[in-house]
């Protein structure tokens, strides 16, 4: 903690953790509450409660080699999927993502989870494939599009996590459509974003584009292949 001395009385409020110094009250801004240096945890509670572990008071992180600017850190990286280790990852088990030993079940299960929904709205879904430090595999929420198109090119893997796959649905049956395979620009997006590409159709078919294999095939009855209101 020698590098916060300050002799030549510089003014700099950026503290090592990347919070703000508040002069005043000799306290430790984080947006969201103030964290106490001498004691190590914030003054006040978690504002998301027992959500973010049972120690309303905890600072999550090593104070000098990682930050939490919003003091919400933990609840964040449980959630997103890109902890797994300590409290945040067992936090993780409770509200993050099913996670797989394999790419292609986390593909399956999030194209499970949303066939049915994409059939009955005619609307197009679709994620990434993320796999953490400890080659777990995982589905990030899907986005939706429309009818005959989605567009993945925003998204991105939580932090310490690395995108090897996208997937998406095919909507509704439609005339005029060939919805129940891969369309040209999804394999060409796929080559593209060097990454492999999974899909779910409105027959219940599960396909994959594997990049490295040069491949394409499809899994009938896989999935869901109607509209069942739920």
């Amino acid at each position: 903690l020698s590098g916060e001395e300050n002799p030549a009385h510089l003014e700099q409020v950026i503290r090592l953790p990347g919070q703000q110094y508040d002069e005043e009250s000799g306290l430790y801004y984080n947006r969201h509450r103030y964290y106490n240096p001498g004691q190590g945890r914030y003054i006040t509670q978690d504002p998301i409660g027992l959500r973010g572990g049972w120690n309303l008071y905890n600072y999550p992180l090593n104070p000098v080699s990682e930050i939490d600017p919003l003091g919400l850190s933990m609840w964040d990286d449980a959630k997103s999927g890109s902890c797994t280790d300590g409290f945040c990852n067992a936090l993780s088990f409770i509200i993050g993502p099913s996670k797989f030993d394999s790419e292609e079940d986390a593909a399956l299960d999030a194209l499970k989870n949303i066939n049915n929904q994409s059939i009955c709205s005619g609307t197009e879904y679709g994620g990434l494939i993320c796999k953490d430090v400890k080659n777990k595999y995982f589905a990030t929420t899907p986005i939706s599009g429309t009818n005959d198109g989605l567009t993945l090119s925003a998204l991105a893997c939580p932090q310490n996590t690395t995108n090897s796959a996208d997937y998406h649905t095919h909507g509704m049956e439609e005339a005029g459509y060939e919805n129940n395979k891969f369309s040209p620009l999804d394999i060409s997006d796929n080559y593209k974003n060097y990454r492999n590409g999974y899909l779910g159709t409105p027959d219940g078919t599960f396909g994959k584009v594997d990049i490295s294999y040069k491949t394409v095939t499809y899994q009938k009855n896989k999935l869901t292949d109607h509209c069942e209101i739920r």
